[in-house]
């Protein structure tokens, strides 16, 4: 459990490295952002990109370590603490570009593909509750 622990620590901050520095990561190499106050797109939905899918899978281990915590927790809470975590990075991001200058955009794309990674996490941990109950219930005996 102690290995899952630490696993869930790395992937938290590596989370935190890439939404919150100036660094930038093309699947390839790692480059620094130049200063700056960062864009902002409220409107533009682009949901057929790389960027999209990699936000996606950013944010499942969130919506597994919360339905993991709290197994009862229904799929439309899930769809709203995911909303709230992505409308939480995109702020922080914002706020972080406009006094730092990081340069980081805040994008509607990211808190779209952010919501849809906690949901996937949490169906995965759901999924997976169900098999598991499924595999271990007795069979009923006459």
């Amino acid at each position: 459990m102690k290995c899952v622990g630490n696993l869930y620590s790395l992937s938290y901050y590596w989370l935190g490295a890439i939404l919150f520095t100036p660094l930038a990561f093309t699947g390839t190499a790692v480059y620094i952002i130049g200063p700056g106050p960062g864009q902002v797109n409220l409107t533009h939905l682009d949901m057929l990109n790389l960027g999209f899918f990699e936000n996606i899978i950013m944010t499942i281990p969130l919506g597994i370590l919360l339905k993991w915590i709290w197994p009862k927790l229904l799929l439309w809470r899930l769809l709203e603490l995911g909303g709230l975590a992505g409308t939480f990075f995109e702020t922080t991001q914002y706020i972080l570009s406009q006094h730092w200058l990081i340069n980081r955009s805040s994008d509607i794309n990211d808190v779209i593909s952010n919501t849809l990674g906690v949901i996937v996490g949490g169906m995965a941990v759901a999924l997976y509750y169900r098999l598991t109950v499924l595999h271990h219930r007795k069979p009923l005996t006459n």
